[in-house]
């Protein structure tokens, strides 16, 4: 998975691509956690071109959202795609992320 970011205060704007799995999981959590050593409490987590998520991925998402709540922040997934919201559906975790259909109305959505 190709990982990269932008700083925006207290709010991290995460863009993912490829396939999220078990190997992209550490560099992710990588990633998270510079971002809140350097001030993010939220995350806007474009995974518009996520082509792919396995269980770790999941946990990855669980872990992140509840590292944002520990922090009083949010998380917000933007346009997940028909086998992100597959996988989230089928293990009953639709309900713990929001959505937005985009970077713009996450972000406006954490104000």
């Amino acid at each position: 998975m190709k990982l990269s970011w932008e700083e925006h205060g207290p709010v991290a704007l995460l863009i993912a691509s490829g396939d999220f799995c078990a190997d992209a999981t550490d560099a992710f959590r990588r990633v998270v956690t510079e971002r809140m050593a350097a001030g993010a409490r939220s995350f806007v987590l474009d995974v518009a071109n996520v082509t792919l998520a396995d269980s770790a991925a999941l946990e990855s998402l669980l872990w992140l959202s509840e590292e944002t709540a520990r922090n009083s922040g949010a998380l917000r997934l933007v346009a997940p795609q028909h086998a992100l919201r597959e996988a989230l559906r089928l293990t009953r975790l639709s309900d713990r992320f929001e959505c937005a259909e985009s970077v713009e109305l996450a972000a406006r959505s954490l104000r």
